[in-house]
């Protein structure tokens, strides 16, 4: 099969392709929660069915496949942006649990078959059955959307996107990326799974955290730069994620062994369980929260301890994970909550947690707020007056973890340069990884051939970080792709 059939028009599918990832991911989780016949549903179809009419209007077929971990709809890469981020990898998780390369939309494709096909697709996220997709597809009559095998894409084709060696940086972060967004969803898969049963997967959790335990201990630490990525409908499920990951990368600095770091990283990755039980209008609320809104927000560290508590049996990563929900807002200096009667101090592993979960906290995005606080300004912060609610190990591990211009930083180099910071340099805080945007003469580098650093070479430094308002260039975008 070819990605590029004859006749297509780079421009217009390049268009069409974040719009139709979209789609397609709406189309799936209101397909989750409604039967097909629903208004929901039917609304998303529409849509969908408006779009694959238009792509289709001039051509047998539009196909959307998977080559490299990037999607390309006709040939035509769909580039990720901060836009389409969490639609873009949650359906690249979808297609690999169910052993598909891609989808072929040939022309003639109704409702019905739609329907047909959300149907047989989601049935097939059963282990037992993913392998029997296209048998079970051509039973339902579903014969104009075609599923793609990974051998049937073109090697030719596949081995262009696959020229770097497997030790390189541009391997590391593909690697990273496919890392880290399986564990997104995971943890919405392990989260969606408490709130049904009131208990969280933990064997599930443990899992997710390995690949990242190895990495860390690898000293690659292009995963820790994808924590920056906020601005995307995953964030919830990621910043459980981004904790998990800050905190494995801090407890390693701190010399940690590996299942010290495994522990750790569930504990992370399960901390904020207790909000399910804090009603969605207090979570999303934009302004202050009254008493008793603050006192549910208060008792959510309490809740997330006791779900832990009604797992069976009991081991040492449930003890530390129950005791980072329980802790993680209690503050080294004790001035946080739940507020105890008797001496007690946070425990080591909630000190970390704590720590990650703060930093990631202040990046995100607030309704009160103009925009998000930076990276770079979030560190700011912590080393200002709020140091004294955290452990200095701890933060000094924080510093080592993510750098001093931590991923997402905009900075200007003593040569004139302005690059964005893509992921932290274990070795030297000071000189990140970094991707060129603007050189010294004013020219940029291709977009198809990205100019990075990796890392900044000696003789250049950091002489300035840039704020958002002097650049237009989104870092998140730059980060996604």
């Amino acid at each position: 099969m070819s990605l590029d059939p004859a006749g297509s028009d780079e421009r217009d599918f390049a268009q069409f392709g974040s719009p139709l990832l979209l789609r397609l991911t709406a189309l799936l989780r209101t397909a989750r929660t409604y039967d097909v016949s629903n208004q929901a549903f039917q609304r998303q179809m529409a849509e969908c069915m408006t779009l694959l009419e238009q792509l289709l209007e001039d051509e047998d077929e539009v196909a959307l496949v998977v080559v490299a971990d990037y999607f390309y709809l006709n040939g035509v890469r769909i580039k990720a942006s901060s836009q389409n981020l969490g639609a873009y990898h949650s359906l690249m998780s979808e297609f690999e649990r169910r052993q598909v390369g891609g989808l072929r939309f040939l022309n003639g494709v109704n409702e019905a078959e739609v329907e047909r096909f959300f149907q047989v697709f989601l049935a097939a996220d059963d282990v037992s059955l993913a392998g029997r997709l296209p048998e079970l597809l051509a039973e339902a009559a579903v014969q104009h959307i075609v599923t793609v095998e990974s051998s049937d894409l073109d090697a030719e084709e596949v081995a262009r996107d696959l020229t770097q060696a497997p030790d390189t940086p541009q391997a590391a972060r593909s690697r990273a990326k496919r890392v880290f967004w399986r564990a997104v969803a995971g943890a919405k898969r392990i989260v969606l799974r408490a709130r049904q049963t009131g208990r969280p997967d933990l064997r599930h959790a443990k899992r997710l955290v390995q690949p990242v335990v190895d990495s860390i201990l690898k000293q690659d630490y292009s995963i820790v730069g994808l924590t920056a990525l906020k601005e995307h409908d995953e964030y919830t499920y990621a910043h459980c994620v981004n904790v998990s990951v800050l905190s494995i990368g801090m407890g390693q600095t701190l010399g940690l062994g590996r299942q010290s770091l495994a522990d750790l990283g569930v504990a992370g990755l399960l901390h904020d369980l207790g909000k399910m039980t804090v009603p969605g209008e207090v979570l999303r609320k934009p302004g202050a929260l009254d008493a008793n809104e603050w006192t549910l927000m208060r008792r959510h560290p309490i809740e997330g301890a006791r779900m832990l508590a009604r797992l069976p049996g009991l081991s040492s990563v449930m003890i530390d994970s129950m005791r980072a929900c329980l802790e993680h807002h209690m503050n080294y200096n004790r001035t946080g909550y739940p507020d105890m009667e008797v001496e007690w101090g946070q425990a080591s592993l909630s000190r970390i947690v704590a720590m990650a979960d703060c930093f990631d906290a202040i990046t995100a995005h607030r309704a009160y707020h103009k925009r998000a606080r930076t990276p770079f300004e979030a560190l700011q912060i912590l080393l200002g007056p709020n140091r004294t609610n955290f452990d200095p190990a701890v933060l000094w591990a924080l510093v080592r973890t993510v750098g001093l211009y931590p991923a997402g930083t905009v900075v200007q180099t003593a040569s004139g340069h302005v690059a964005v910071v893509l992921s932290p340099n274990p070795k030297d805080p000071t000189r990140p990884h970094v991707r060129v945007l603007v050189r010294p003469d004013g020219s940029q580098p291709a977009e198809d051939a990205p100019e990075t650093w990796d890392p900044m070479p000696g003789s250049e430094q950091v002489a300035r970080v840039l704020t958002p308002e002097e650049t237009v260039i989104k870092p998140q975008d730059v980060l996604a792709a």
